[in-house]
């Protein structure tokens, strides 16, 4: 029985979009249970710590420390062993020339035969430099954020509407949740979903 192969570009983690959704709906809610600054400060630091700490445990969130942690490497040590890893010279030169023993088989890694980059110090300040712009970017479009969704729930309370930032941390936490969850499919998603 043949079947067609379907391309999922997508997935859905319900996982990550539960953390996202409780995460803000709870940040959004804060000015509700507390009125002094300090505390809803204090409060809304524990919201975003535990957040964090549990998207750590998702998929996504090992994803990133791999990341984290091959950038931090990559900007650390250079000059480390990637020839042997990536196939550059020192994993060439003792290679057989074509012809000599060479049994046809592609080899497991694509990039076998590249010679790897090493990033100047002009270009680790420039990855500095990026990071530290997509920071401040970030942060600043979520103050703006947090200010708007701040007057959102107080207009509605100035209407008497009860529980009013827990209503906008509803609506706000659900699309966290929705956005959170969808994440680009694997390779491994694709060939589940494809032919046995």
């Amino acid at each position: 029985m043949n079947q067609t192969e379907t391309t999922r570009p997508w997935t859905f983690d319900a996982r990550s979009a539960a953390v996202y959704g409780l995460v803000t709906a709870a940040w959004y809610t804060v000015p509700d249970l507390v009125e002094r600054r300090s505390t809803r400060a204090l409060l809304k630091t524990v919201c975003g710590v535990s957040g964090i700490a549990l998207l750590l445990r998702t998929e996504e969130g090992r994803q990133a420390l791999e990341g984290v942690r091959r950038l931090r490497d990559t900007v650390r040590e250079p000059g480390r062993d990637d020839d042997a890893r990536v196939g550059g010279p020192a994993s060439v030169a003792g290679a057989a020339a074509p012809g000599e023993g060479d049994s046809g088989e592609v080899p497991d890694n694509a990039l076998h035969g590249l010679t790897p980059v090493e990033i100047t110090p002009a270009g680790r300040t420039a990855v500095a430099t990026g990071a530290v712009v997509v920071l401040g970017v970030t942060t600043a479009l979520a103050v703006v954020g947090e200010k708007v969704a701040y007057r959102w729930g107080e207009r509605l309370r100035a209407r008497g509407v009860r529980a009013p930032h827990a209503r906008v941390g509803l609506v706000l936490g659900a699309a966290a949740g929705i956005l959170g969850g969808l994440a680009p499919a694997s390779d491994a998603d694709e060939q589940d979903s494809g032919i046995d």
